[in-house]
């Protein structure tokens, strides 16, 4: 899965915002290189292109195709099969992610709503394997609730594409409009949301470990990712 997303991320012009995303999320940083990079992310993509590849398990070198070379050879079926696959690209189906003035929101949603998608079709293809009532129960919860979010973030993408105005309906508006409120608050009151936020992340950390409801696995790792990235911004506003 991540290097699918790595993928998407370099397809839609590896934006800094959505890498250290990515980078919080899936590389387990070191606490001085996490503050580094996310107080500058436009300075480190390479340090997030590094240390994403090296998780995924990818080549160092590895790049997106400018183009894709057809062989003069290549049939008609051939040649379909290729325009089916380019239509999907994240170029071709939101071509609004590679403008300099895309909010990073809907940069982000993209990430998401891969996510989203490839867990719907892992509940569902592990439904069979369901050995009670209450597991299929879990399964059948995170089926449905990756499905809502993936369509939350659909019309999310549609409607800017259409209007190149921004919807705003999905949770991750409000999730940026608290990162901002941060930017007012004083270093007083920053130095004591640090010290809230460390203890909500410590506290949320815990109650996964301790109360193992699989129902609620997801919302509980959601709730921590923004404690991640408020924390990520108060401390680059401490610096």
């Amino acid at each position: 899965m991540l290097s699918s997303l790595i993928h998407n991320w370099l397809l839609g012009g590896a934006d800094p915002t959505v890498g250290l995303r990515l980078f919080m999320d899936y590389t387990d940083p070191n606490p001085v290189i996490a503050k580094m990079v996310s107080k500058h992310p436009e300075r480190h993509l390479q340090i997030m292109k590094l240390a994403l590849f090296a998780k995924a398990k990818m080549p160092y070198d590895f790049e997106i195709p400018t183009h894709v070379q057809e062989k003069r050879e290549s049939t008609n079926i051939q040649r379909h099969e290729l325009n089916k696959a380019r239509q999907y690209q994240l170029r071709t189906q939101w071509p609004f992610l590679a403008d300099h003035d895309c909010p990073p929101e809907l940069k982000l949603l993209i990430s998401d709503k891969i996510t989203a998608y490839r867990n719907c079709v892992q509940a569902y293809d592990s439904l069979s394997d369901c050995n009670d009532h209450k597991e299929m129960l879990s399964k059948l919860s995170s089926l449905v609730n990756n499905f809502i979010d993936n369509h939350k973030i659909y019309k999310e993408l549609k409607h800017y594409k259409d209007s190149r105005k921004i919807l705003g309906d999905h949770k991750i508006f409000g999730q940026f409009q608290r990162i901002r409120e941060l930017r007012n608050l004083k270093s007083i009151e920053l130095f004591k949301k640090k010290k809230n936020l460390e203890h909500a992340i410590w506290r949320n950390t815990s109650l996964i470990k301790k109360d193992k409801r699989s129902d609620l696995l997801q919302s509980r790792e959601e709730k921590i990712k923004e404690l991640q990235m408020q924390l990520a911004e108060v401390n680059r506003l401490l610096d």
